[in-house]
């Protein structure tokens, strides 16, 4: 089975490039060889929640970039990396004039199979809760050497061992991260967090995983064997925001996503995240977004 490859120019990216170079098996685009005193033309930054079809590492060595990852929001500063694996739900929210960086993003089967070790699933497991992460200095040039030595080699089209020298140089990226991840999973773990923290954190896990079925406190209460009432007190006290808050707003950006990406029919959507019909779906979204289905898709 042949690789499909592409190389992408970030300074020349639209809306529509930035959901297109999700097709490829593995994709490139930077903007760092534009002279400092040219302004970029535009870079991709989507104005609605798009779900990610591959993994992506995401490098500032410049100016700032705003992203809103699976409803969380960074700001990714110069010598700072951010991680967006396949599946999760993000949005580009802003980029500074002077942005200079570079993006990797792979499908999942482009990378050799390995075995799944502990270390392996520990960075997978914190790239849940966190997706933002700082270089030391001396990583710094690390990074960006291995990045043109994937950039080098994709230019080599003649080359007999093109493909697997990629997947090497992509493999050898992640293990750069590796320790930095998983430094940053065990200061996490090293926190003593309060009861109360962690039932925030076991609460939004669950909706995390059910959010697509299930939108009453009560059930998430039943899971955490809690009462509804003391669920929603301590979701409320952690993060001023009621808990029937937080599983709408995981519902609804699945909803924009789905909407804006053309895939489904709104009845095909409503069915999708288990409302009863098509009328409750757009009495919710309404309620949520301000707007009818209909109109956020022509928005």
């Amino acid at each position: 089975m042949g690789h499909n490859i592409f190389l992408l120019d970030i300074s020349h990216l639209t809306e529509m490039d930035m959901v297109s170079f999700i097709k490829g098996e593995i994709v490139l685009s930077d903007n760092m060889e534009i002279p400092f005193s040219e302004p970029l033309e535009q870079l991709p930054q989507n104005d609605f929640p798009v779900q990610a079809g591959m993994s992506m590492v995401l490098f500032c060595l410049q100016g700032e970039l705003h992203v809103r990852i699976s409803l969380k929001e960074y700001t990714l500063r110069p010598d700072m990396f951010c991680v967006i694996i396949t599946g999760m739900i993000f949005e580009v929210l802003s980029i500074s004039n002077d942005f200079r960086g570079f993006m990797i993003a792979t499908r999942t089967n482009f990378m050799p199979v390995t075995e799944k070790t502990t270390q392996v699933m520990s960075f997978y497991k914190c790239l849940q809760s966190r997706h933002c992460f700082v270089l030391e200095e001396k990583e710094v040039m690390a990074f960006v050497g291995v990045y043109h030595s994937i950039k080098a080699t994709l230019q080599e089209l003649d080359h007999p061992y093109r493909i697997p020298m990629l997947q090497s140089y992509v493999q050898i990226l992640y293990y750069r991260m590796l320790p930095i991840v998983l430094k940053e999973e065990e200061s996490r773990s090293k926190y003593s967090h309060t009861r109360q923290e962690e039932i925030f954190q076991r609460f939004i896990g669950e909706v995390e995983k059910h959010y697509r079925k299930e939108r009453s406190v009560k059930f998430y209460a039943d899971l955490l064997c809690i009462s509804p009432k003391y669920l929603s007190t301590v979701i409320y006290k952690i993060s001023q925001q009621l808990a029937g808050e937080w599983i709408d707003a995981y519902v609804i950006l699945e909803a924009k996503t789905l909407l804006k990406s053309g895939r489904l029919t709104i009845q095909q959507i409503s069915e999708q995240l288990n409302f009863s019909n098509q009328s409750f779906f757009g009495k919710f979204f309404k309620r949520c977004a301000g707007m009818s289905p209909k109109e956020y898709i022509n928005s």
